[in-house]
């Protein structure tokens, strides 16, 4: 019983960051992407209230979950798998931390009234460091959906 609670959580937490970077990459990043530059950082700046303090919490939970399950997995196969999505959510908070923050911090810097003329616009880089921590993200899922379907249920 122990360990459907942190399988659970590990394999619900790797889901919930897939398909919230799937829905940036499918939805949003067109949309910001279609729009002039003033507005493109009013709405980024808009979109970082609610998604930069939930989606590290979540992160991180299914990192620690991933964690426990490594320790408690029931044998080889099951820790390599959790171990393996373990990874892949360290890789998303990597690439979070030391791609897409900085460029978050650039957009947060400037005003979207008074752009500087040499101001280089980040869309395209924190387009391709999202997709790295996507593919991360999914890496992770996957991991976890097959190990928890080895957890033998109690």
């Amino acid at each position: 019983m122990l360990v459907l609670v942190p399988g659970t959580v590990a394999v619900i937490g790797s889901g919930l960051v897939a398909g919230v970077f799937f829905a940036v990459s499918a939805s949003v990043l067109p949309a910001v992407g279609a729009l002039r530059t003033p507005d493109y950082i009013r709405l980024h700046r808009r979109l970082g209230e609610g998604y930069h303090p939930v989606m590290p919490l979540v992160v991180t939970a299914a990192a620690v979950a991933n964690l426990a399950m490594v320790v408690l997995a029931p044998d080889t196969l099951t820790r390599v798998l959790f171990g393996t999505a373990l990874a892949g959510l360290v890789g998303v908070q990597l690439i979070s931390q030391f791609g897409n923050v900085p460029l978050n911090r650039r957009v947060n810097a400037v005003d979207p009234d008074a752009l500087p003329p040499d101001w280089a616009d980040p869309r395209e880089p924190w387009r391709a460091w999202h997709t790295r921590r996507t593919l991360c993200a999914f890496a992770a899922l996957l991991a976890d959906a097959a190990a928890v379907a080895l957890v033998p249920v109690p």
